[in-house]
């Protein structure tokens, strides 16, 4: 009887050690998967939202090719030189739409749209030039000339600003799923952390009580 005494208590506190180790580690495991999905929630949405930006810059310079085009044609038309400050302003503000969103680097493939574009720039230079030296009917004719040149511009940038969206969208599903596994995660650990510390605590109890049983002297 006195060595199963003697032996029974090492065993259990033992076990209740080993316990609460691989509790400790099974935590430590939760936090861990808790940050990474975190951290891949802010990388997801960051890259959706640069997605967003070169979809945004896209169109942008879009609209202001369609402006630029439109006072070209009034200009050829009427002849008003006060049009071309507008026609070279929206025409730079859609250049350098258009350049910000090739420098980001999405995932449509910009660079016939940016040579396309120095093309249709260098032809609307040649239309001005021909309307300043009284040549009506010529340029007329080299702005019709262009037509094709800007629907095809106009046709790859929408099917790229889709390609981006379509991109943006995908990212901000996959950084909302990190994020509802982030929080499962925090909720779980929190719950595991709680218990973990019940067992600590009954341990440390555990602890003080049998230290206070040892030290009350036997009667006699």
């Amino acid at each position: 009887m006195s060595n199963f005494g003697r032996t029974s208590k090492p065993r259990g506190w033992g076990h209740t050690i080993a316990g609460l180790t691989i509790g400790g580690i099974v935590l430590a495991v939760l936090v861990a998967a808790t940050v990474w999905q975190g951290n891949a929630h802010k990388s997801d949405t960051t890259a959706a939202e640069k997605h967003s930006d070169i979809a945004a810059l896209l169109q942008e310079a879009g609209t202001e090719a369609g402006v630029a085009a439109e006072v070209l044609r009034q200009y050829v038309e009427t002849g008003d030189a006060k049009l071309i400050p507008q026609m070279q302003e929206h025409t730079t503000l859609a250049v350098k739409s258009l350049t910000v969103a090739v420098s980001q680097g999405g995932v449509a493939d910009l660079s016939g749209i940016a040579a396309e574009g120095g093309r249709l720039t260098d032809g609307l230079g040649q239309v001005v030039a021909l309307r300043q030296s009284g040549d009506v009917p010529g340029a007329a004719a080299a702005l019709e000339q262009l037509r094709p040149s800007f629907e095809t511009i106009t046709a790859e940038r929408e099917q790229a600003v889709d390609l981006e969206l379509q991109e943006a969208s995908r990212l901000q599903s996959s950084a909302d799923k990190a994020d509802d596994a982030a929080s499962w995660l925090l909720i779980a650990s929190i719950v595991w952390g709680a218990a973990l510390g019940i067992g600590v605590t009954a341990l440390i109890a555990r602890s003080m009580f049998g230290k206070r049983v040892s030290k009350t002297p036997s009667p006699i």
